[in-house]
């Protein structure tokens, strides 16, 4: 499964005016955005994205502000990107330094000058800065570097081009290297596909917790594909390597494995130093006269007070379709989205990647049954994507299987993605044709059926080198962008994007554009049941996007008590899995919609199991609280398997929402009692219930009128 990006996508900017900073007028360079290997940006208005705007102080500093964040540059100092704050995340500098492209002793920071200048189109802002690498004190090195940030509400791309005007030799280039505050302390990486036994065929991301010892966290001479450095809970940001991998693994010296990408704590813990180099020798190489371009992706989540906790998701097939009987039962459980996930079956009657119609006549009319009803009781419906795969029944597979096809091998091997005795389809990269193809799939599906949006599946960006398409190696980033930008555009503007982001291939960039995020897959196929303390980076990282986890998926006959098992976490932690159809364990999932339907969550705030704002006795039962100026819905669960008899629960009163009262009314939903209660007894431990194993309690709590 791969994406990559699409040639034809290049475009040339015009910008209209220039100014000049420190210094007086020298000679300009000018590049454009069609300058260096790396200058196919894609397009990346998504109406109702939200404002962006953008503020310079002439000669001193520019500021790019979103709902969510304020990025700021500083023009004294080569326009280095110096403030990255989240208004609904610690309101504190993410970044301890700047960020800093250099050669040796010259860096961009150090520029004797800086030209600006900035243009806009619809929602994105292209900010660009240029002049030469300089030495402290202002003297100016051999380089020119031309820095183009493309910007909108949902996406960060950085273009890093170095200018060369005659051969140079060094030890050292860096490219955005930087430091985070040292309370970012979790960490992942995916490697890149040098040295990896299959090529690079998967690469999932692994993760790890800073001890703050000054112990090196990562250390890779091959650029890695992705890195991630966050705080759980409260904010952080991710790297994403644009689709030009090879100008980032050997594109200076045409040598892989000499680079240097590395993070590590500082001596006194107070930061995560980043080193993003992809030149790092011990001696001098010659890096020869022109121009050289380092494009990546700089994830900043859309952090938010209350994240839109509306969604309640089912998944069906068609073996068989679901009747007009059990879609009512969809909608008296809460159920507010369905997706048709049908990309496999046995007989081979499942809707084949790349096929159209994907059923035959009597297949088309259930279908149409299925959405109409769907639309009668509520509930909107959207189909089944997968980004990169394309099955060879499909029209038009057999004739651009060569050209589209993702390979990792120098013999061009089709990667195909079997299961059991058939396949989900063959592997294709979206750097090639196969970008296109997918679009008018996607376009034909949601227009001539009535959808309401759209889901995919396998949201990565994965190596590919397959020559027809690139004759170098690249990746699938700038493609995934470019198909979820025009997506966004596609069901503008009432439309629902379903995203599957596991841990596996994790990236804030792509998350940012979904509505809701289907994840925890790794965790779904393990063999054991997770507990709390396990719970996965990605799976909660913080207040954005709400998630949708996936169900347990072994054997039936543990179904039900994996399901329950998970949702006893879930339900303190602001998840609501997505459900089978029908069944046993589906009935544990609409239980929980049914527990939460009366509310509103996208109204209501929420404080977690690891805020502290509920708290219990008992090891293993945790507590959770949403909170509004009118009431608070506090949620107490038992992890355990174990009858708790006695659970004590109280709650820290500033988290309610809403001020002292003398008393209050304490409402248990699952029996509907209520009572009054001093305000003291939210404190003083007197609050008690009793829980079987894995169950949850919901508690209103009302000021007293």
């Amino acid at each position: 499964m791969v994406t990559a990006a699409s040639g034809h996508l290049c475009y040339f900017r015009i910008v209209p005016f220039t100014r000049f900073v420190r210094g007086k007028v020298a000679a300009l360079v000018v590049f454009g955005l069609a300058a260096g290997a790396s200058a196919a940006v894609p397009d990346l208005q998504t109406p109702g994205s939200g404002p962006l705007t953008v503020e310079e102080t002439p000669g001193d500093r520019v500021k790019v502000t979103t709902d969510h964040w304020r990025m700021e540059f500083d023009l004294r100092n080569g326009g280095a990107l110096d403030s990255i704050v989240f208004f609904h995340g610690s309101g504190k500098n993410v970044l301890v330094q700047p960020f800093r492209t250099y050669m040796d002793a010259w860096s961009d920071y150090d520029a004797p000058r800086t030209t600006f200048h900035s243009s806009r189109q619809g929602s994105v802002a292209t900010l660009e800065f240029t002049g030469a690498l300089g030495a402290p004190g202002r003297t100016e090195g051999p380089a020119q570097f031309h820095t183009v940030w493309t910007i909108s509400p949902l996406t960060v791309r950085v273009d890093q081009t170095l200018r060369l005007s005659s051969d140079v030799s060094a030890t050292t280039v860096g490219i955005g290297s930087t430091a985070v505050r040292g309370d970012l302390n979790e960490y992942g990486i995916r490697t890149g596909p040098a040295d990896l036994p299959d090529g690079g065929k998967t690469i999932a991301a692994s993760y790890g917790k800073s001890a703050r010892t000054g112990a090196v966290l990562i250390g890779e001479h091959h650029a890695p594909l992705y890195l991630i450095f966050f705080h759980r809970y409260l904010e952080g940001i991710d790297f994403s390597t644009g689709s030009d991998l090879a100008s980032w693994e050997s594109g200076l010296t045409q040598r892989a494995g000499v680079g240097r990408f590395e993070a590590k704590p500082s001596e006194d813990g107070s930061a995560i130093e980043i080193r993003r180099e992809p030149l790092a020798l011990l001696s001098p190489a010659t890096i020869r006269k022109g121009e050289y371009t380092f494009s990546y992706y700089l994830g900043l989540p859309a952090i938010v007070e209350k994240s839109n906790r509306k969604w309640r998701h089912v998944a069906f097939g068609h073996h068989p379709w679901p009747s007009d009987d059990l879609i009512r039962r969809w909608s008296e459980s809460g159920v507010n989205i369905a997706r048709l996930h049908n990309d496999y079956v046995a007989d081979e009657n499942f809707w084949h990647d790349g096929a159209w119609p994907p059923y035959d006549e009597k297949g088309m009319a259930e279908l149409r049954r299925v959405i109409a009803t769907c639309h009668r009781y509520g509930i909107q419906i959207v189909p089944y994507f997968s980004i990169h795969e394309f099955h060879p029944t499909a029209q038009g597979y057999a004739e651009n299987e060569q050209q589209w096809k993702r390979s990792v091998d120098q013999a061009g091997t089709v990667l195909h993605n079997h299961i059991r005795q058939g396949e989900y389809g063959a592997q294709m990269c979206l750097q090639s044709g196969w970008l296109a193809r997918r679009e008018a799939d996607v376009e034909k599906a949601y227009r001539e059926l009535n959808f309401d949006g759209i889901y995919y599946d396998w949201g990565a960006s994965l190596p590919c080198n397959n020559k027809n398409h690139n004759a170098k190696w690249h990746t699938g980033t700038d493609g995934m962008i470019e198909l979820l930008a025009w997506t966004r555009r596609l069901i503008s503007p009432r439309g629902t994007l379903i995203l599957h982001l596991s841990g596996w291939y994790p990236s804030i960039a792509y998350e940012n554009y979904g509505d809701l995020i289907v994840n925890m897959e790794e965790s779904a196929s393990g063999e054991r049941m997770p507990r709390m303390d396990e719970m996965a980076l990605m799976s909660v990282l913080v207040e954005s996007a709400p998630r949708s986890p996936c169900p347990w998926g072994g054997p039936a006959d543990q179904l039900v008590a994996h399901n329950k098992n998970n949702i006893a976490q879930m339900a303190v932690l602001g998840l609501f899995p997505w459900s089978l159809q029908d069944g046993p364990a589906a009935d544990e999932t609409f239980k929980l919609f049914r527990a939460f339907q009366p509310y509103k969550l996208e109204d209501y705030r929420l404080f977690n199991a690891d805020s502290g704002a509920v708290r219990s006795a008992w090891p293993d039962v945790f507590g959770a609280m949403y909170s509004s100026e009118s009431q608070a819905l506090v949620v107490v669960s038992n992890t355990s398997g174990e009858h708790r008899k006695n659970v004590m629960w109280r709650v820290r009163p500033e988290s309610l929402g809403f001020g002292r009262s003398a008393t209050v009314t304490v409402k248990d939903t699952a029996s509907g009692r209520s009572v009054a209660e001093p305000w003291s007894a939210l404190e003083d431990g007197s609050m008690s219930t009793e829980l079987d194993g894995y169950e949850y309690r919901l508690f209103e709590i009302h000021p007293s009128r």
